[in-house]
C-alpha cells in the first residue's frame, strides 16, 4: 500500500514554496528555527497529501546541513533543493511493503476523459422534404435525449441542410469527414443525392446508414438494375427500406388478393419515383396484372397538380396506383379532392409514403386519401411494445405523432449504437464497426430488425394499412402484412 497519493504533476508554485511565506514574502535566509517553519510551510503547501517518514526528513536536513552558511542561516540552491525534494517525494511514496517505487504520475492516474462520438447527419432542412428532414432530426434529437451517451461515451450529433442538391450535399459530407471527424453519417432522403455521395463515403471508408433513400441501386450490385454499374460498399447500410421492399410486394398483393387486373400509374418523375414504378409493375405483372395507359409523371416539387390528376381522370382505368411524398403527396392529394377523383370511382393505392402521417396532418389531404391502400414498414397503429413507447415518447416530447420518417432516423440512431456498445465504444477501427453493424439485431417500433450481411438494406415486414379515422384523426390502420421482405439484390 501507498503511503501518500500524489497529483499527475507538481506546480512550479508548489515546488517553489520553501523559497516564500504564506504572503509570497522570500524567507531564503533566517534563523535555524525558520528551517522548520519553511520545511512545515512546503509540506502543507505540496499537492503530496501525505506524511513524511523518517527517510524524507533525514533527506531534507543533510540538504540543509551541507549548505550552511553561517550559524543561525543557511542558503540552499534551488537546483539542489530539487533534487533534495524529489528524493523526499519518492521516499514518501514509497510501497510500504515490496516491489518497484512508483513515479509521482502513476500514483493517481486520472482516468481519460471518453472521446465525444460525433454523428453527422445530412437532411432536408428546406425544399420539398423539408418536413421529412425534420421529423428524422426530431427522432434523433429524441433518442439522444434518452440515451445521452453510447457505450459510455458522449454523443454529439451534427447537422447540414441537403438541400436537395447533391453539390450541397457533397459539400457536407466532405465537411463531416474532413473538418469534423465525424465517427458515422446518417440521414439523406431523395435517392439521386444518395446515389451521387456513394463514392464519397466509399473512398474515405466512412461509414454511412442511410435512414431514408429507398433506391435499390444503393445496396445492389452491377446487373441487378439495367444499365447501372455496382453501387453496392461494405460502408453503406440502409436502416429505412428499398423500393423494391415496397413496391413489389403491393403489386403482387393488389393482383392476387384484390383480384386488381388493370391499373394505371402516376408518380414524381426522379430517381426514385421512377423505380417505385417499375417495381410496382414487376409484382403486379408477376401476377397477372397489366398496366394501362401512360404514366403520369409531374415533376419533383410540383407546384400545381390539376393538369395531372386531370390526365388520370381521362383515362378510364379507375385502379391507380402512385408515388409521391411530403409536400408533394399533400398537394396531390388536395388536387384529387377537388377534381372529385372518389366520386368520379378513382381508387387510390401507393406506396405508403402517399398516406404517410406527415400528410394526414394535413386537413384537406387526409381527407381526400380516406379509404386508401398503401404498403410500408410502419404504422403509427403498430401494436408491440417497442413502437407505443416510441410514439408516446415522440407525442410528449413534440406534441404530435411521429411518421415512418423519424423511426427510420430512430433506428439508424439505435443500430450504431448496439454496434458500438458491442465494440466497447470502439469506432475509430471501420472494419469493427461494420462487422458489429452485419451483427445488429434488435425489436424497433416497425418490428424485428436486422441488416442484410450480403447489402446491407435493412430486413424487415411490410405491412398493407388502410387510411381510416380513429377517435378524431386519420390514421394508417393495418389491413394486413406481407411478412419478411429482403430486398433481391446480391
Amino acid at each position: 500500500m501507498l503511503r501518500c497519493a500524489t497529483n499527475d504533476h507538481i506546480a512550479a508554485r508548489d515546488v517553489e514554496a520553501p523559497f516564500q511565506d504564506g504572503l509570497g514574502h522570500d524567507v531564503h535566509r533566517g534563523r535555524a528555527g525558520d528551517r522548520d517553519r519553511v520545511r512545515a510551510h512546503f509540506v502543507a503547501r505540496s499537492p503530496l497529501a501525505c506524511r513524511w517518514p523518517r527517510a524524507t526528513q533525514s533527506a531534507i536536513r543533510g540538504a540543509e546541513r551541507g549548505h550552511q552558511v553561517s550559524k543561525g542561516s543557511y542558503r540552499l540552491s534551488r537546483r539542489k533543493f530539487l533534487l533534495a525534494s524529489s528524493a523526499a517525494v519518492a521516499a514518501a511514496c514509497a510501497p510500504t511493503s515490496g516491489g518497484a517505487t512508483p513515479s509521482v504520475g502513476a500514483a493517481t492516474s486520472t482516468p481519460p476523459t471518453p472521446q465525444t462520438i460525433k454523428i453527422g447527419q445530412i437532411l432536408p432542412f428546406s425544399g420539398v422534404y423539408t418536413d421529412l428532414g425534420n421529423s428524422m432530426k426530431r427522432a434523433a434529437d429524441l433518442y439522444i435525449k434518452l440515451n445521452p451517451t453510447i457505450a459510455n461515451r458522449p454523443v454529439k450529433l451534427l447537422y447540414a441542410d441537403e438541400a436537395n442538391d447533391a453539390t450541397k450535399a457533397k459539400t457536407a459530407a466532405t465537411q463531416f469527414i474532413e473538418q469534423d471527424q465525424v465517427d458515422v453519417v446518417m440521414g439523406i432522403v431523395p435517392t439521386p443525392i444518395a446515389y451521387a455521395l456513394r463514392d464519397v463515403f466509399h473512398n474515405a471508408q466512412m461509414v454511412y446508414i442511410g435512414t431514408n433513400a429507398g433506391g435499390d441501386w444503393l445496396t445492389r450490385t452491377a446487373g441487378s438494375i439495367p444499365n447501372q454499374p455496382s453501387s453496392k460498399s461494405p460502408y453503406i447500410f440502409r436502416a429505412a427500406f428499398s423500393s423494391w421492399q415496397i413496391s413489389e410486394p403491393i403489386g403482387e398483393y393488389l393482383a392476387s388478393k384484390k383480384g386488381l387486373k388493370e391499373v394505371q400509374l402516376s408518380y414524381a418523375n426522379y430517381g426514385f419515383g421512377q423505380e417505385s414504378a417499375r417495381d410496382f409493375t414487376e409484382g403486379f405483372r408477376k401476377q397477372g396484372g397489366a398496366i394501362k395507359g401512360d404514366d403520369v409523371k409531374p415533376p419533383l416539387g410540383n407546384s400545381d397538380f390539376v393538369s395531372f390528376v386531370q390526365q388520370i381522370k381521362n383515362n378510364p382505368t379507375k385502379a391507380t396506383y402512385h408515388f409521391y411524398s411530403g409536400a408533394d403527396a399533400q398537394k396531390f392529394l388536395t388536387t384529387w379532392d377537388q377534381l372529385g377523383m372518389k366520386a368520379a370511382g378513382y381508387v387510390l393505392f401507393g406506396a405508403g409514403f402517399l398516406t404517410e402521417q406527415d400528410v394526414l396532418e394535413n386537413a384537406a389531404a387526409a381527407k381526400a386519401a380516406e379509404g386508401a391502400i398503401t404498403s410500408l414498414h410502419w404504422a403509427v397503429t403498430l401494436d408491440n411494445p417497442e413502437n407505443k413507447a416510441f410514439v408516446d415518447a415522440y407525442q410528449k416530447e413534440y406534441s404530435k405523432l411521429p411518421d415512418v420518417f423519424a423511426v427510420q432516423a430512430w433506428d439508424g440512431m439505435r443500430a450504431f449504437d448496439e454496434a458500438v456498445k458491442a465494440l466497447k465504444g470502439e469506432t475509430s477501427d471501420k472494419q469493427k464497426l461494420i462487422r458489429a453493424l452485419e451483427d445488429v439485431k434488435f425489436n424497433s417500433p416497425r418490428g424485428a430488425f436486422e441488416f442484410d450481411k450480403d447489402t446491407h438494406n435493412v430486413i424487415h415486414d411490410m405491412y398493407i394499412r388502410q387510411v381510416q379515422q380513429q377517435a378524431g384523426k386519420y390514421v394508417n390502420v393495418i389491413i394486413d402484412k406481407v411478412g419478411r421482405v429482403t430486398d433481391p439484390g446480391k
